[in-house]
């Protein structure tokens, strides 16, 4: 069994030091050499046919002991006996049960529907062993967040006592709990040393955001965490234009030398038909943490602008010919196309007030918000995990999986949005901003964020996509700041 991160599983990888031992060749060579001498001389008489016998057998034997553990020297002198030991470690650790009287070493997944407890307890591990070490982890880790596909290594002594147990939730959080000389278990989260860059990323869209960053390399998760950031000011279904461009700068997480994930997305700028707009991610100066454009305005709003991260508005607000009905008729919603099983989030903090199936709705979700406002989610193919009447839901979060259950002609996801129990067009809602920073906050964050980010976006887009600069018709040696003001 592989881990989930390859090339970067600590747990089920340990490295060890094994020092060469050339003295088995020669404790069997002279063993060999004994017997034959002892065969062979030991009496005056002729020789015993099946003395012969066994004479060639072991000097056999001995050749081919002897080529095995040349070609076993050999492979220590490059390293590749040593790999081959670890590996047929680490397969037998990962089977293993324990036994009575020898010490053992195990390792394991979680599997679905599986607890840690019974993980173990399928390796021949007592209820009393796992509970002492499961209790002393508990007070650094929650098990219940863990899930599938988490890892963890067991090493007991012979009486079954575990001496060192290892959870693993990713490459960079792994819990450690060990017994000590008294028998009591300490327990504490392993320090992984992990490298953050920041790297800067740019380029223009041709058909969609989504393909045009991971036209630069990067992947699908960096380009939802963009729209993010912007998911209040720029609908991305439905306002990015052919010849857009945008620049980011995000922190990447290494281990190792390896790339392991992406961290906070720093600076991103975007300049398209709609506008150019700035955003800056601050912890300090705030209320809370969050993302300010370049005048230290809050890009924080009550609603999302599409409870999709990314598709297309297939009908909006409105009269429309009714595509199963026929006829004229107003649509009340926003229709977003998507195949069936697409994420669909919550578009602001709210209670859940209905979940289930409802005539042409077909499976329906409806969310209520604070300031009398209401949001309803049709032809769903099903529920987020948890998600039913009475329960609160924090804005983003995932609620349901989009379909075409009910009343429809296709997979596709209808949203609706009430005010006061009256129908709105939800692509016009525009609520208040976050608090903005002001004064003293708003002087340093300029000084000491705004600054030295913007200008290595700018110096980013010069390099990646020179026409975005050149569309201002302004001299490419001129400072960030005279270019934006020509924007």
């Amino acid at each position: 069994m592989r881990g989930r991160w390859p090339k970067q599983d600590l747990l089920l990888y340990p490295r060890r030091r094994r020092r060469k031992r050339p003295w088995p060749a020669l404790v069997l060579g002279a063993l060999a050499v004994g017997v034959l001498l002892y065969m062979m001389l030991g009496k005056e008489d002729e020789p015993d046919p099946v003395a012969l016998a066994r004479s060639a057998t072991m000097a056999e034997a001995y050749m081919r002991v002897d080529s095995a553990l040349a070609l076993a020297q050999e492979g220590l002198n490059n390293g590749q006996a040593e790999a081959m030991v670890e590996a047929r470690a680490e397969k037998s650790a990962l089977t293993a049960s324990f036994e009575e009287g020898r010490a053992a070493t195990l390792a394991g997944e979680i599997k679905p529907n599986e607890s840690v407890f019974l993980s173990l307890q399928r390796r021949n591990l007592s209820a009393g062993a796992i509970h002492k070490v499961v209790s002393a982890t508990e007070k650094e880790f929650d098990f219940r967040r863990s899930r599938p596909g988490d890892q963890w290594r067991v090493q007991t002594d012979d009486a079954g006592e575990i001496v060192e147990f290892r959870y693993q939730t990713s490459p960079e959080d792994i819990w450690v709990t060990r017994r000590q000389d008294d028998g009591s278990y300490v327990s504490a989260q392993e320090e992984v040393p992990i490298e953050v860059r920041h790297e800067a990323v740019a380029g223009t869209i041709n058909s969609s955001f989504w393909l045009a960053l991971e036209a630069t390399g990067e992947s699908g998760a960096l380009a939802h965490r963009f729209m993010e950031v912007f998911q209040y000011t720029i609908d991305f279904n439905t306002e990015t234009r052919q010849g857009d461009h945008f620049a980011l700068i995000v922190e990447k997480v290494y281990l190792n030398g390896e790339y392991l994930r992406y961290g906070r997305l720093i600076a991103a700028k975007y300049m398209g038909e709609r506008g150019n707009y700035w955003a800056f991610y601050d912890e300090e100066r705030g209320e809370e943490p969050g993302y300010f454009d370049e005048e230290g305005e809050s890009l924080q709003r009550q609603f999302l602008r599409s409870p999709l991260p990314f598709t297309r508005v297939t009908s909006r607000y409105g009269r429309r010919v009714h595509p199963v009905l026929g006829g004229t008729r107003m649509h009340r919603g926003v229709d977003y196309g998507a195949p069936i099983g697409t994420p669909v989030q919550a578009v602001a903090d709210g209670r859940v007030s209905f979940a289930g199936r409802r005539g042409g709705y077909g499976n329906l979700l409806i969310v209520k918000h604070s300031g009398g406002f209401e949001t309803r989610f049709a032809h769903l193919d099903g529920f987020g995990r948890g998600i039913r009447s009475g329960v609160k839901v924090t804005r983003g979060q995932i609620v349901a999986r989009s379909g075409n259950t009910g009343r429809s002609t296709g997979p596709h996801l209808h949203y609706e949005m009430l005010q006061n129990g009256q129908h709105i067009d939800p692509l016009s809602v525009d609520t208040a901003k976050g608090e903005a920073l002001k004064g003293a906050a708003l002087a340093s964050f300029q000084q000491e964020t705004v600054g030295p980010w913007r200008q290595r976006l700018m110096d980013t887009l010069k390099q990646a996509v020179p026409q975005a600069l050149a569309r201002t018709a302004v001299s490419p040696d001129e400072t960030p700041d005279t270019i934006e003001s020509a924007n």
